[in-house]
């Protein structure tokens, strides 16, 4: 029996060139000769695999989707590029905005009209106001007015694609004094009054500061927060917390299983009941790509063993990571996209390996657990993280410890009581200890978040460096197969490689 090195998955592979096709694309332009090489040297290597093998699949698959994938970039490129002239008049829709700051306040706006003409794409809106007009503006205002300034965005503003413009169809942006705007109306979505719903039951009993901080982590939506608030969950390393992940979804989906097992449901009706309910909560969720990506995994999870299949992270993760990429092309260029997926593959490819490492020390369980996946999450993360923030956080491991299961607990008893309280009034009073909690979170995360040694300065990198050391993780990690030699023989290659790039 021959031994192979890697099990192989024709959905990993799809992903993994979906995504090279798209980053090798926005390369080309600028790097013609050293994009050309690597690619070559890619798919002569996948062709030699694949005469080796006797098997056509190993170089088919993966050219037919580069290809796609860089297709379907310049489709989505050369879409968001093209220009209409400047309006007169702007009817729109505001769904969402930022916290005001130095006289101005910027929201964003759907449903717009260009001179009474509809337009699909949405508006950012920069509202200059000195007469402290903006408590009249929130979500759901319907608003007309003649526009000061009008640009197409600038979607290479930050030196990529800016993918989260691209999802949210932010193709305009906007200049307009808060003296001439006209509110004509006021419409919230089903979305907008659950929401808004939700938010004012949990004012009877949580404070002002902690139902913004319950309702970012149900909804994944900051908009409340202050910057202090934020900065000191994201300098902390516990970030995720406030947008919603993996971690929320497990809660939920574990939460309607205790329910529905109560309620003697099983099987085919408990996985339809589950799977509606956490589409509904996508849809709530405006579609953010962290909870597509956990709801897609979890269903896949909850339906294998109904038809005699073993789960596998890594299958369902890369599938997951399809269905967004078709919906949005530039993923491999947003950060939430990449930190999520990232946080994921670094988990299945590297928590074993370090629980078992760990498992000398005698800890209990729950520390040990949570330590192996902040562990993997922070490696995984590294080089993502240098590319975007330029920073390093080290104090995370120390947060996720402390903060996690005690977070667990605080988001399970508001989100029962958050979906008991949409039925029964004022049920919400009985969260008025849970406001301790949070202000233990809080304290935490802000302590830990102020420390010295929180964050360190990195060095930058690219995304070319950011494949070559997940490549390198993974001849590391035993996803790989191979004999520890071989794993060695991989693995210099590519570590001498990922020290070219950096230099």
């Amino acid at each position: 029996m021959k031994l192979r090195w890697f099990n192989y998955r024709p959905l990993c592979i799809i992903f993994a060139f979906l995504l090279l096709g798209s980053v090798f694309t926005f390369y080309f332009s600028e790097y013609k000769v050293f994009t050309i090489l690597i690619t070559l040297t890619i798919f002569v290597l996948l062709l030699c695999i694949a005469i080796i093998k006797k098997k056509i699949k190993f170089i088919l698959i993966p050219l037919i989707f580069f290809v796609l994938g860089a297709i379907l970039y310049y489709i989505a490129v050369a879409s968001f590029q093209e220009r209409i002239e400047t309006p007169n008049t702007i009817q729109a829709r505001i769904y969402n905005l930022d916290m005001p700051e130095d006289g101005r306040l910027k929201v964003y706006a759907d449903n717009c009209k260009f001179d009474g003409e509809k337009i699909d794409e949405n508006l950012i809106i920069y509202i200059y106001d000195d007469s402290n007009l903006f408590e009249n503006i929130e979500i759901g205002s319907i608003i007309s007015f003649n526009p000061s300034n009008f640009y197409q965005t600038d979607l290479f503003y930050y030196d990529t694609p800016n993918a989260s413009y691209y999802s949210k169809k932010l193709k305009f942006s906007t200049t307009v004094s808060g003296n001439n705007i006209n509110y004509i109306g006021f419409d919230l979505t089903f979305a907008e009054k659950i929401k808004q719903h939700i938010k004012d039951n949990l004012l009877d009993g949580l404070t002002n500061e902690n139902v913004e901080i319950a309702y970012s982590a149900l909804f994944g939506e900051k908009e409340l927060l202050s910057d202090n608030q934020y900065n000191a969950y994201k300098l902390s390393g516990v970030a995720h917390l406030l947008a919603v992940s993996g971690l929320h979804v497990m809660i939920i989906v574990g939460i309607l299983y205790k329910i529905l097992n109560l309620l003697k449901i099983k099987n085919w009706p408990r996985i339809i009941i589950v799977a509606m309910f956490l589409i509904l909560y996508m849809y709530i969720c405006n579609f953010a790509v962290s909870i597509i990506r956990a709801t897609i995994m979890s269903i896949v999870l909850l339906i294998a063993p109904m038809f005699f299949r073993e789960y596998d992270a890594l299958s369902s993760i890369s599938f997951s990571g399809i269905i967004i990429y078709f919906i949005n092309p530039l993923s491999a260029f947003d950060a939430g996209f990449l930190m999520s997926f990232a946080c994921v593959i670094g988990i299945c490819i590297l928590n074993r390996s370090i629980r078992s490492a760990l498992n000398r020390l005698k800890m209990p369980k729950w520390i040990l657990d949570s330590l192996s996946i902040s562990i993997a999450t922070m490696i995984s993360l590294v080089f993502i993280m240098a590319y975007f923030f330029n920073t390093l956080n080290v104090i995370s491991l120390i947060a996720n410890i402390i903060l996690i299961p005690i977070f667990t607990f605080s988001f399970t008893i508001v989100f029962i009581v958050s979906i008991i309280s949409m039925i029964i009034p004022n049920f919400s009073i009985i969260l008025y200890p849970i406001n301790y909690v949070f202000d233990f979170i809080n304290v935490i995360a802000t302590v830990l978040g102020n420390l010295p040694i929180s964050n360190f300065q990195t060095i930058s990198f690219d995304y070319i460096s950011i494949i070559i050391y997940f490549l390198l993780l993974l001849f590391l990690s035993r996803i790989c197969l191979a004999n520890r030699k071989t794993k060695v023989v991989l693995s210099l290659p590519t570590l001498a490689l990922l020290v070219l790039c950096l230099l």
